[in-house]
């Protein structure tokens, strides 16, 4: 039920922001690409709920790794509210001397950098850590990085493809809302996968052994 909440608010949202096509609806603050806007609050909402509960099953658990992926989803709201990767991109990209390519600007591949160098940063105590640590935290781990990707595939490839196509306005309306709507329902998906963990004390390997015979049988 709370994974299923979630992602009504995102529907809803992802409803509305394509009602903005037409002529009843004209709210700029319900538009999945506005900053500030009412989705992007939600999104906050949902990574600052991820960051807490993430505290909460490494103090249950005492295993660092929970602190660790804390700490990366406390980048993430920081530089979603902030736009540290824009900011820092551009100065990258001027200092490096990054020329625009592949329908990119020269920002674009400084963000990259940010973003490739943020990564290497956490990923570095978590791989640490993931070779030291319990069956349990070693499971969540490995869901998370596959649920940051699918995160990262949108925020990152896809909005590449957002800046690089142009081919009118309703491409780029579409690409924006893949963009936006994706990394709502990712973040939905990871906010609820944190929370069975700590309704679970950090361990959902019995959790999905159990549902997945059941699905089966079904």
């Amino acid at each position: 039920m709370f994974l299923l909440s979630l992602l009504a608010v995102d529907l809803v949202f992802g409803c509305l922001h394509f009602m903005l096509l037409t002529d009843f609806f004209d709210s700029r603050s319900f538009s999945l690409e506005s900053d500030r806007g009412y989705p992007e609050s939600y999104q906050y909402m949902k990574i600052f709920l991820t960051v807490v509960l993430l505290l909460m099953v490494f103090r249950k658990t005492r295993m660092p790794e929970y602190a660790v992926w804390s700490l990366l989803f406390s980048y993430l709201l920081v530089d979603d509210s902030f736009s540290i990767h824009e900011v820092f991109g551009g100065h990258i990209a001027a200092a490096l001397g990054y020329a625009p390519a592949l329908g990119l600007r020269a920002k674009d591949f400084g963000e990259l950098t940010v973003s490739a160098v943020v990564a290497t940063l956490f990923l570095l105590p978590l791989a640490f850590f993931y070779l030291r640590g319990s069956g349990a935290a070693r499971s969540a781990s490995r869901h998370l990085l596959v649920l940051l990707l699918v995160l990262a595939f949108f925020g990152i490839f896809v909005d590449m493809l957002h800046v690089a196509i142009q081919m009118g306005w309703k491409v780029t309306f579409v690409l924006g809302a893949v963009e936006d709507g994706g990394e709502m329902v990712a973040m939905s998906i990871i906010a609820w996968y944190v929370f069975l963990l700590h309704e679970r004390d950090g361990d959902t390997r019995r959790y999905f052994a159990r549902a997945v015979p059941q699905q089966q049988a079904a």
